[in-house]
């Protein structure tokens, strides 16, 4: 078996990522932000898929260095793993959940319509990364190991087109009456499309054809600008998306795909960033970041008086940004330190 290898330059753009996506929430639920400062934390849409296809090439590039016994028992430990931190978080978000039903009074529809949620998407908004990934991963891998080639890129492009219409380009495929009532229906039962079905599989695929065999074709001289690119090619179909009215959701875009496939290209070739103990830290505090985030944005503000939220609000928007960054960096600082001691901690990420 080979030593793992490290990737100094994955380990740093997912901390930025996860920081991206904890200041756009903010834009969004806090500082109410608009213009310039709203449109530059809009880069966060970047952050969940860079984290699938990134924990993509990392699973199967460890996947491939085993024999198929090896696999097996690879896949079985990531996949208790997945549902541990999964499990730990849901039962720390539910805590607040649970509050919240005692605050607005107890009824038979909550825990139905929870339960619901729980089994089709996620227990609670930002975690829905965990089973999405779970998904994602053991569906690529299946195929990978069932389907010949052709079958598997032919299904992967067909969720790819399929969730980007419905959705990022919602209102355009409603026009048609059929369409609509599939679509309703699917809303009601699934919640979203952004899940490990249709979210998770593309991405997930493209860190398997990086691992497999996607840097030997191109080089980083082409793939940098490349990046560069599709980045741009995203970020204006992003804009026409919501110019346009196409859905209120742009993150499901066509050039997102290229976007991540090239970006993922160009990191994992970079090699002037020398592996040091920081960037492993940045590893486990983007993890940190990303799955904490929802206890200081909305969690535990449900459970305290409403004049707490009105009072942050309040505040000077670079105080709002400064504020949550802090705490949950704090906090993320805090878990992975104290996680060298009590060990348990480490589920947390």
């Amino acid at each position: 078996m080979q030593d793992r290898k490290m990737y100094p330059s994955l380990d740093i753009v997912k901390f930025i990522m996860a920081l991206l996506i904890l200041m756009q929430h903010t834009a969004n639920e806090w500082a109410h932000s608009t213009g310039l400062v709203h449109a530059f934390f809009g880069l966060g849409n970047f952050a969940v898929p860079f984290f699938f296809a990134c924990s993509g090439f990392l699973f199967f590039s460890k996947f491939n260095t085993l024999d198929n016994r090896g696999q097996k028992d690879y896949y079985r430990k990531w996949s208790i793993r997945i549902g541990k931190m999964y499990l730990v978080w849901s039962l720390i978000y539910f805590c607040f959940v649970f509050a919240g039903w005692v605050d607005r009074g107890l009824s038979w529809g909550q825990p139905a319509q929870y339960f619901h949620r729980a089994l089709v998407f996620s227990t609670y908004a930002t975690i829905w990364f965990l089973p999405a990934l779970w998904i994602g991963v053991s569906i690529v891998y299946w195929m990978r190991r069932h389907c010949i080639k052709a079958v598997f890129w032919t299904t992967v492009i067909v969720l790819l087109i399929v969730g980007n219409l419905f959705g990022s380009y919602s209102n355009v495929m409603t026009h048609n009456d059929v369409v609509k009532s599939v679509y309703d229906w699917y809303m009601d039962v699934f919640i979203t499309w952004r899940n490990g079905l249709f979210n998770a599989v593309p991405y997930i695929a493209i860190g398997l054809l990086l691992a497999d065999d996607g840097l030997n074709k191109i080089s980083r001289r082409v793939s940098l600008p490349l990046t560069v690119l599709f980045c741009g090619a995203f970020i204006i179909e992003a804009f026409c998306i919501t110019r346009f009215h196409f859905s209120t959701a742009t993150d499901m875009g066509f050039m997102m795909y290229p976007a991540i496939f090239f970006m993922m290209h160009s990191l994992i070739l970079w090699r002037w960033v020398k592996p040091r103990p920081i960037w492993i830290h940045c590893r486990n505090l983007s993890m940190l970041i990303f799955l904490s985030q929802r206890l200081f944005l909305s969690a535990i503000p449900g459970v305290l008086p409403d004049r707490v939220s009105e009072c942050i609000k309040a505040w000077p928007e670079p105080y709002i940004y400064l504020f949550f960054a802090v705490v949950v960096l704090c906090f993320s600082i805090t878990v992975e330190r104290l996680s060298a001691k009590y060990g348990f901690l480490k589920i947390l990420w």
